[in-house]
């Protein structure tokens, strides 16, 4: 091919491309930006120092890609033992479900429909799982992103663009009274699904003592502790069940990077 041919083929590849994003990949008609006024002013206050207790919110902003490991036990017994990746910049997901019979993977575009891939994962092999047990595999990840996700940055994910806080009033603590903001994320969200959050926090310290997942048939909530700074940034890593007083979950290895390319490849 001649030099002037390929060229004309480059910048037609670039130009098919469009210009590169300069933020993060949201979902479909998010707004730009929180919105203060769109909610009551005593729980924004309340939000707000609690981000500054967490680590500065221009961090956070900046943050492409968070991984965690997890493990959840009950009794003493690990239950489930796994890791995730969450491509901030790029809207990606990965998780993995650790097991002795081989590893299930799941690589996920969190607003890209039905672009997932899923595979069980032995030493030097891998084996395709069929459609239902990939599908539910799936459902399976982004269950444990939504809420592994929101519980780690729920400092910040209470001003993020779409979510509306409302001020709750006051609990009883631990080590005296709370006070409460009600989060909701926007239904136009469909990886959030519009999910609701009852947030308690410390004013003491303006850290957040308990996170309750608002459900109809009633509420799940954890207390938050071992507080952990990443990246200039604090992140709780233990989760104590308040209905199930033996169920504990650790977040562990928090790291903050560049998005790795092969956590999110959907080849199979």
């Amino acid at each position: 091919m001649k030099p002037t041919i390929l060229a004309a083929v480059l910048f037609a590849a670039i130009a098919s491309c469009g210009p590169s994003r300069t933020t993060m990949l949201r979902y479909p008609q998010a707004p730009v930006a929180f919105d203060r006024a769109g909610s009551e002013a005593k729980a924004v206050e309340l939000a707000d120092k609690v981000a500054a207790a967490a680590g500065p919110v221009e961090k956070w902003a900046a943050v492409k890609q968070l991984r965690w490991g997890e493990t959840i036990k009950n009794d003493g017994k690990t239950v489930i033992d796994g890791e995730e990746g969450w491509d901030r910049w790029n809207a990606r997901h990965y998780g993995r479900l650790i097991r002795e019979e081989g590893d299930v993977v799941v690589h996920r575009e969190i607003y890209g429909g039905e672009q997932v891939a899923a595979w069980g994962e032995q030493p030097g092999k891998r084996v395709k799982l069929e459609d239902a047990q990939a599908q539910q595999a799936a459902k399976v990840a982004a269950e444990r992103w939504q809420f592994d996700s929101a519980v780690l940055a729920m400092p910040w994910l209470m001003e993020e663009p779409g979510t509306k806080l409302k001020y709750g009033g006051q609990a009883t603590g631990d080590a005296g009274p709370l006070e409460i903001i009600l989060v909701t994320f926007d239904p136009n969200d469909k990886a959030r699904l519009g999910s609701s959050f009852q947030v308690d926090i410390d004013p003491a310290t303006n850290t957040i003592a308990r996170v309750e997942i608002v459900k109809p048939a009633g509420n799940i909530g954890y207390k938050l502790s071992g507080w952990k700074e990443v990246g200039g940034l604090k992140f709780p890593t233990v989760l104590n069940n308040i209905g199930l007083a033996t169920e504990v979950i650790t977040f562990h290895d928090i790291g903050i990077a560049d998005p790795e390319e092969e956590l999110y490849n959907l080849q199979y």
